[in-house]
């Protein structure tokens, strides 16, 4: 998992690859700081290089999170 994070007030929408058709893309909204949910999880398959473009540009920063380390809600 790709932990997408916003680091400007104003909401970023960026563009990834869709669940629904394998060579489809769609775009993801990722809130402003003020919102206080400014953090996005996305899967590794459906990065693009539009998130790399966005991340050199200072816009939003990444990190990447093993899947054993996730924990669910109810846990």
């Amino acid at each position: 998992m790709i932990e997408v994070k916003n680091k400007e007030r104003s909401p970023i929408q960026i563009v990834v690859r869709s669940r629904s058709k394998p060579r489809a893309f769609t775009t993801q909204v990722v809130p402003g700081i003020g919102a206080g949910n400014n953090v996005v999880l996305i899967e590794d398959e459906r990065v693009t290089e539009y998130i790399e473009r966005a991340e050199n540009k200072g816009h939003i920063s990444t990190r990447y999170i093993p899947n054993n380390k996730l924990k669910k809600k109810g846990d």
